[in-house]
């Protein structure tokens, strides 16, 4: 009886505590999860992103639901949610679609709603950017109202009411509203901060200080053509190249100032505009730009075959029934549906349009200020008609890479009329080179102010933040982008390398649902569903209300963001005009989240919550690993390292004691095994043995820290659950069937298909019947 009773307080203990913290798909032989969905997070960068979509897939796995968190490049996230195959839109995760996306937005200063939740079919993945696939009739009756009304009254009231659609039917759940820093160098100064704010895209003709200024991306070029692309990133570079119809005033005081357009005027009922283009402006290679390249633009834009992002929002403008007639008179048509428009060159440097109604008696309205600064998106005709449309992707004016002959001219990478023009890419080092363009049409304007100073912009493509502000701070870099997310490092910034210029309500981050997912998009898998199809949408918006409260989104601000961020609610940013103050976020609530999983049908397991325990146990093994890299962000490879242990790292020198070494590989990476022997406060530092001494983190540095580790005795940690232990003591007997079972199951353990979990039992149990011996000696 003694032998079962040690048995059983060994398992009841080991099992509270294994079980509590294992995935539900370890338990899943009991218990079937509710369903299952893949969260993908894009790219190499923004490490916060997928550390807070592993949270969120946390709390997931908590209500019952099996959750993982995939990390895809953004060619996959490209071919899976973005730009999918035809067969491919609307699929799940295991059928080559997608569940769910994370994904951040920097929206712009003015609200445009229709740019992405517009539901009409060219507004629609794979052409348009709405790849959440919602399609929703008072959405998109909203979304008509707004953007034919001139009424700022009317305006605003529409868009407040189309705030509490969204955040009532959920299409995507936002996470928080930005507030980002970026990191400059101090010699640096600007004519303002726009050319950080939303997306107005980077101005190096707004810097000053230096002549030449190196800009640190931490993404990675997707599309150079401006049609092509939806990527931040690459605004980076083609803000600089292009120029767009209208642009932004420096101060932000107008969002609408005269560019490649020098007017536009709409007629008196509003159906029809003239554009005035401005005369003098050079493409790069010397060429004349004229309307021509405008009308030429328009059609690449509305052109699917392009691979244009924007023909939901242009068709949605101009009609998807449409002539385009050039200034020698010669046309071009694109119908793929009734919506009649015309866009007419008139002369080499005046445009006609003639626009169909979006509603009934009202055409579209919202040009000034939203789509003339839509994107710096106009594109040389006299280049792109000598290519065949679906080989723009592949070309260097796309890529940057490698070179192509045009009527006797060879090109290396994209041309425009911006006020920089493209050098070269070294894919190697991931460095774009610029150089300021003599024959820029604002260059004597700017000039005048005591602006355009910088002759070479380069573009470093830096994945991690580590060596980023290493780079900064050694002078290699003058601009961190502020998609690094910096907020945790603001405190270590010294003024001396580093000016924090801290962007509020810059853009938000969010889940987006694929509104054709059979449980949380159609609903038809649903419980609720299947017993009755008329509720099928119902249900899948129970769900995704459900998702909505397993953020636990102040958490995420609190503890990956330094407390820098607001819990998002709706797509409009708090600094946007129209912005809907009274609707807030939903909180972090588990019972809410199973209420509405059950309203939908589900029955919603209830898990004890996990018992807090410290995060390391004396006896417990933890690996410590990274890549071995100087300041300059150089990775070091063939490195002699030592792993040493302290105590006290004040005289870590002196007192630290080595327990292990190993030698980098070709990319730098490490790995040591650390055992600690004693409880209390661990500091762990890497002795370079072929480093010299200096300032510690200098380059030739011999010492480098690590980490620390907090350790404690199972004594320690089990003793507030002794009073349990004494009480599981009674009813021994009733349990000995399952006593025999379970100690079967441990004879067996050499046979597990779990090596690693059960090894993990094993030990625990081991851990705990030793403790409890010393419970009774005692």
């Amino acid at each position: 009886m003694n032998k079962k009773k040690n048995l059983v307080l060994v398992l009841t203990i080991s099992c509270i505590l294994l079980i509590s913290s294992l995935p539900l798909s370890f338990v899943s032989a009991q218990e079937e999860p509710l369903f299952k969905v893949t969260i993908i997070a894009p790219g190499n960068a923004n490490m916060v992103r997928r550390q807070w979509g592993q949270i969120f897939a946390n709390s997931l796995n908590q209500l019952g639901i099996e959750a993982r968190v995939v990390y895809l490049g953004w060619a996959s996230v490209y071919d899976r949610v973005l730009t999918p195959p035809p067969e491919n839109v609307g699929k799940t995760y295991s059928d080559g679609g997608y569940d769910m996306q994370l994904i951040g937005w920097t929206p712009g200063l003015i609200p445009e709603p229709k740019q992405i939740w517009y539901g009409g079919l060219s507004n629609l993945a794979p052409t348009g950017n709405n790849y959440y696939l919602w399609q929703n009739a008072e959405n998109d009756q909203l979304i008509d109202e707004f953007i034919t009304s001139t009424n700022p009254s009317d305006q605003e009231r529409i868009f407040k009411e189309w705030q509490e659609l969204f955040y009532n039917t959920i299409p995507a759940s936002q996470i928080f509203y930005s507030s980002t820093p970026a990191v400059v160098n101090p010699d640096l100064s600007f004519a303002g901060d726009w050319w950080l704010h939303f997306n107005v895209q980077p101005g190096p003709e707004y810097i000053m200080g230096k002549d030449q200024v190196v800009y640190a991306s931490t993404g990675e070029i997707e599309s150079l053509i401006p049609p092509l692309s939806s990527s931040w990133y690459d605004t980076i570079i083609s803000g600089c190249v292009f120029s767009g119809l209208a642009s932004v005033a420096p101060d932000l005081s107008d969002f609408s100032v005269p560019s490649l357009f020098t007017s536009w005027t709409p007629s008196e009922d509003g159906f029809s505009w003239t554009f005035k283009v401005r005369e003098g402006v050079k493409w790069h290679d010397g060429q004349s730009f004229t309307a021509d390249d405008v009308v030429f633009t328009l059609w690449a834009l509305m052109n699917p075959t392009t691979g244009s992002q924007s023909v939901g929002v242009y068709q949605g403008v101009y009609g998807d029934n449409l002539l385009f007639t050039y200034s020698d008179g010669s046309t071009v048509t694109h119908v793929n549906g009734t919506r009649v428009g015309e866009i007419t060159a008139e002369d080499p440097y005046t445009i006609t349009v003639s626009l169909p109604e979006v509603i009934s008696g009202k055409a579209y309205g919202y040009f000034d200020p939203y789509l003339l600064t839509f994107a710096n998106n106009i594109i040389p005709k006299h280049i792109f008609e000598n290519i065949e449309p679906v080989d723009w992707t592949d070309s260097p004016f796309n890529t940057g890479q490698g070179s192509i002959e045009i009527n006797g001219v060879t090109y290396t990478g994209p041309i425009g009329t911006g006020p920089y023009k493209w050098v070269e890419f070294d894919p190697v080092n991931q460095l774009v080179h610029l150089e300021k363009f003599d024959e820029y049409w604002g260059k004597t304007a700017l000039e005048a102010q005591g602006y355009y100073g910088v002759e070479d912009y380069y573009i470093k493509f830096i994945a991690d933040k580590t060596p980023a502000l290493a780079s900064l701070k050694n002078g290699q870099v003058d601009i961190l982008d502020p998609q690094y997310q910096m907020q945790v490092d603001v405190p270590t910034i010294d003024p001396a390398w580093g000016t924090v210029i801290l962007q509020e309500g810059t853009g938000r981050q969010e889940i987006g649902y694929n509104m054709r997912h059979p449980v949380f998009g159609t609903g038809v898998d649903t419980p609720l569903g299947k017993s009755d199809p008329s509720r099928a949408a119902e249900a899948a918006t129970y769900v995704r209300i459900a998702f909505d409260y397993a953020i636990p989104r102040q958490l995420i601000i609190d503890n990956l963001l330094a407390g820098f961020g607001q819990p998002g609610a709706t797509p409009a940013l708090p600094a946007q005009p129209y912005y809907n103050a009274e609707i807030t976020p939903r909180p972090y609530d588990l019972t809410m989240a199973r209420e509405y999983l059950q309203k939908a049908g589900y029955s919603v397991p209830t898990k004890p919550g996990p018992i807090e325990l410290p995060s390391f146990i004396l006896g417990m093994s933890t690996s410590i690993y990274g890549t071995y890299t100087a300041t300059t962000g150089e990775i070091l490879p063939n490195r002699d390292l030592q792993l040493y242990v302290t105590t006290d790292n004040e005289t870590y020198i002196e007192s630290s004691e080595m327990i292990g070494s190993t030698t980098t590989d070709i990319y730098g990476f490490y790995s040591f095994t650390a055992t600690p022997m004693e409880p209390g406060d661990h500091y762990y530092w890497i002795f370079d043995r072929l480093g010299t001494a200096g300032d510690i983190g200098s380059v030739g540095s011999d010492w480098t820290y690590v980490t620390y580790i907090s350790v404690e005795t199972l004594e320690n940690a089990l003793a507030p659950f002794n009073d349990a232990i004494a009480s599981n003591t009674n009813n021994i007997d009733e349990n000995s069937g399952a006593i025999a079972d379970l100690e079967t199951q441990i004879a067996n353990i050499g046979t597990s298909n779990t090596p690693l979990i059960v090894g993990g039992l094993a030990l625990l149990v081991a851990l705990v019947a030793v403790y409890l011996a010393m419970q009774k000696k005692s």
